[in-house]
């Protein structure tokens, strides 16, 4: 119909020559006098309109088709008033002038409102709202813009007038209250957040007084004391000093006076800059606000219960198939996941339901199928089925429940959304600790990105201190400006061995502390060494995120390990806590040490079966769908819950990585990055092929110097020192002393202990006939042999044959020079005359040797 009318005006003639019949001319007629000019562009939206609604004929109408149509009032309304004067105001439109009877009524009704100067403005404002509509935006975005834009020339205005009375007459304050001598009642209750922001110059205040903060906080505490209540607010901002019974500090003389003027009162006042934001006070920082982040928006085609219900009989008739009686009692609707509720019946085994995963599969026509049994907490097992479609969870979905913000611990973390819907939000302190496993791609870094961001949203730089470990060197160098950092971001594997060996050495220091106050944790201690009346800051928590374990370990495997088995044992305490994350999960990266003493576990979707008992110690997460699909595991639960995890885009984090650092600036402890001495010769150590053979000769001759090792090996100056030093670094030789020889600290025993693992594997591969050479290319030293057959000659008390006088045996030294291309000398090719024998009888000699010995 829209399109006949469309053709009707296109080919009107009001002069009666129309090529369609008259009915129709009439009808184009009195859609001209409605739009007038504008009326092809409302037959255009009557047909967008209808097949908008033939498309989706029980959705509402999309953002855009509204905004077509808001369009259309005003952009007709100021075409009218532009095209005809205010005295033909309707009697133009019924001629289907300007812009008919819509943009007359319009015009009419904001002209009588407001007035003849102001009604174009708010139509131009109608124009605005259309375009935020037709942009898919709020219709409330323009007058956003316009109430922000207000703000900040307001607060530019007071910061000026506030400038200017500051240099050239009284105090602004004077100006701007009716009683300038006199504080009103209700200053008093103003909270510690109100005076913070009201005191912050990143909210454009023009002064703030810390003696007034300070005293306002001791008469508020005073007024809280007397009923009893908590004070109000965030424990760690609770920082007051207790000031005179009046309100006032009498002491303020004996403050400095640069900077700061008298007032009235005896109260110093002074004026804050940017520069005055130090980390110790974090009186000026301010919690990012959640319009930072990005909000969901409700699903476009909501999925019907009905379709859910239909597929709860397939998975019925599915059963009853197999001889298996079931009915589903519930239905739960996850962002990823759907979980049907089957309660079993009388007889039927569970074991029996599980085996069927592959076949509801099959019914369903579903990607995988993972059957939880049964449900923890229900009698009932679950049957998840992945959904058509996957809604996503951002980040300020979490941040806004209930769960996030009633919560008090500065270590509040988001995670996601489980199955039935509801956030999953938990702290580090009741994880203890986390670990964090997954193939490439399924969702890792997001995680990791969202467990910051959570901690930026919930605690102060002086509450919270992070050490970012990252090898990928791309990950979390994105939050390399965030004032929570205690250190840079840690690229280097060398240099995160030292970061985790600094995070030991402030544990212990830590502990100490807590052994001189007489407390346990570092929550008790904050309270006892700090309390709310002194200014001395309170110890943050330190939470230590490591993006790529497996890189550690394959660098520096024993340090690193054993670093996080004593931050992983011991540091909970202190404040301290571990996110370790791999996307390699084998038993070589999250070792059996690791995994003990790691209790909480995120799993995300893994290759094998394999893998996820590596991480969760169970199988499921194989049947992971990936992109944010997780089984968070924590510490105390019997089985992992299910959850979609948060996103956080890139755009989010930059906007949160300038809000917080447009603040403060990070302050780094000194030492933190440092490489120690000890772990770059253990390198070396680790890399010297030399090193087993030097130390054997140091400690068969009984000393260790440089000299006895140029001697012996095919090696210079600069290798041997380094040989002697890398000894003294694990404690195998003393210090230099001077004139003395270092003294050797290691037996032949305990060398044979550490190095010859090699060689009882050559010796176990040997023949069993052959009873004077093992065989194969990996041998011990014929040195080593004569003395293993030196003492067993004195425990036997039996004499042997000694060789002939004038045989000269092989030394050491001789077998390196013979060896010459990297390739090792065998004893089968060196007989026992110390000359080179023939290869194809060599073993023929070796057993007439034998026989000869044995008779």
């Amino acid at each position: 119909m829209a399109l006949i009318i469309a053709m009707g005006i296109s080919g009107y003639n009001p002069e009666g020559g129309s090529p369609v019949t008259i009915v129709f001319a009439r009808l184009a007629r009195f859609v001209s006098s409605i739009a007038g000019a504008l009326a092809m562009f409302f037959c255009f939206i009557l047909i967008l309109n209808s097949v908008v609604k033939l498309v989706n004929p029980g959705d509402p109408l999309p953002r855009f088709v509204w905004g077509f149509w808001v369009l259309l009032v005003f952009g007709s309304s100021i075409y009218h008033a532009v095209r005809v004067p205010w005295e033909d105001v309707f009697t133009g439109a019924r001629m289907g002038g300007g812009g008919g009877l819509i943009g007359a009524s319009v015009w009419w009704f904001f002209r009588i409102a407001t007035g003849r100067y102001v009604s174009l403005p708010v139509m131009f404002l109608g124009i605005a709202v259309a375009v935020s509509l037709l942009a898919n935006k709020s219709p409330w975005t323009p007058f956003s813009l316009i109430w922000m834009a207000f703000m900040s020339g307001w607060q530019w205005f007071k910061e000026f007038v506030g400038r200017f009375f500051g240099e050239h007459g009284p105090d602004p304050e004077e100006i701007w209250h009716d009683e300038p001598g006199d504080e009103a009642e209700e200053d008093e209750e103003l909270s510690l957040r109100d005076l913070i922001e009201a005191g912050s110059p990143g909210r454009g205040a023009f002064s703030s007084t810390v003696a007034e903060i300070q005293a306002r906080l001791g008469r508020g505490q005073d007024g809280q004391d007397e009923t009893g209540a908590e004070p109000a607010g965030d424990p760690g901002l609770q920082s007051p000093v207790a000031g005179a019974p009046g309100g006032r500090d009498p002491g303020g003389a004996d403050a400095p006076a640069s900077g700061r003027r008298s007032k009235a009162g005896g109260v110093e006042e002074f004026e804050p800059s940017m520069e005055q934001q130090p980390l110790s006070e974090d009186v000026f920082y301010e919690i990012p606000p959640l319009d930072i982040l990005q909000k969901s928006e409700p699903s476009k085609r909501p999925k019907p219960s009905q379709s859910y219900e239909a597929l709860g009989r397939v998975i019925e008739r599915t059963l009853l198939s197999f001889g298996i009686a079931a009915k589903v009692i519930g239905i739960e609707r996850g962002p990823a996941v759907t979980r049907f509720e089957l309660q079993p019946g009388p007889g039927v085994k569970v074991a029996s339901i599980v085996n069927l995963s592959q076949d509801l599969a099959l019914a369903l026509a579903s990607q995988d199928v993972r059957i939880e049994a049964p449900i923890p907490g229900k009698s009932a097992i679950g049957i998840e089925v992945p959904n058509k479609e996957v809604s996503l969870v951002h980040l300020r979905d979490v941040l806004e429940t209930r769960e996030f913000r009633n919560s008090k611990s500065p270590l509040t973390i988001a995670l996601g959304k489980d199955i039935s819907g509801r956030s999953v939000v938990t702290t580090l302190d009741h994880c203890l600790h986390l670990l964090i496993a997954g193939a490439t791609g399924a969702g890792k870094s997001v995680c990791i990105n969202s467990i910051i961001a959570s901690l930026l949203f919930k605690a102060r730089p002086d509450q919270v201190k992070l050490v970012l470990i990252d090898p990928k060197r791309v990950e979390l160098s994105v939050w390399s400006k965030v004032p929570h950092l205690i250190a840079p971001v840690v690229s280097d594997p060398k240099k995160a061995a030292g970061a985790l060996r600094w995070a030991i050495k402030e544990m212990e220091s830590r502990y100490e502390k807590f052994t001189k106050v007489g407390t346990r944790d570092i929550d008790r201690y904050n309270q006892v060494a700090t309390p709310p009346d002194s200014l001395k800051p309170a110890m943050p928590y330190i939470v230590i995120i490591i993006d790529e374990l497996s890189d550690l370990m394959m660098v520096a495997p024993a340090e690193v390990e054993d670093a996080i088995f004593r931050l992983a044992q011991m540091a909970r305490a202190s404040g301290i806590y571990l996110v370790v994350a791999t996307q390699r999960p084998s038993v070589d990266v999250i070792t059996g040490t690791i995994k003990a003493n790691i209790p909480s576990r995120i799993a995300f979707a893994v290759a094998s079966q394999i893998d996820s008992r590596t991480i969760l110690d169970m199988a499921g997460a194989e049947k992971l769908l990936g992109r944010g699909d997780m089984l968070f595991h924590p510490v105390g639960s019997s089985k992992p819950l299910r959850n979609q995890g948060c996103y956080i885009s890139e755009r989010e984090i930059d906007e949160l990585v300038s809000f917080v650092s447009a603040q403060a600036k990070p302050q780094f402890a000194t030492g933190i990055l440092q490489v120690p001495e000890t772990l770059e010769q253990e390198s070396e150590i680790s890399d010297d092929p030399f090193f087993p053979q030097a130390l054997r000769i140091v400690v068969e001759a009984k000393q260790a110097s440089v000299s006895l090792l140029q001697r012996k090996l095919p090696i210079g100056y600069s290798r041997a020192a380094r040989l002697i030093d890398a000894m003294e670094v694990k404690g195998y030789v003393g210090p230099y002393e001077g004139s003395k020889p270092r003294e050797v600290r290691i037996t032949m025993a305990e060398y044979l202990r550490m190095f010859e693992a090699g060689t009882q594997a050559a010796a176990t591969a040997a023949s069993p006939g052959s009873s004077s050479h093992p065989s194969g290319s990996s041998i011990p030293d014929p040195n080593i042999l004569s003395g293993r057959e030196h003492t067993a000659q004195a425990e036997t008390a039996v004499e042997k044959p000694s060789d002939p006088p004038f045989v000269k045996r092989p030394t050491f030294v001789d077998e390196l020079r013979s060896r010459g291309s990297a390739r090792a000398l065998t004893q089968d090719t060196m007989g026992r005359e110390g000359r080179e024998t023939d290869p194809r009888t060599s073993g023929r000699q070796g057993d007439g040797g034998a026989r000869r010995r044995n008779a």
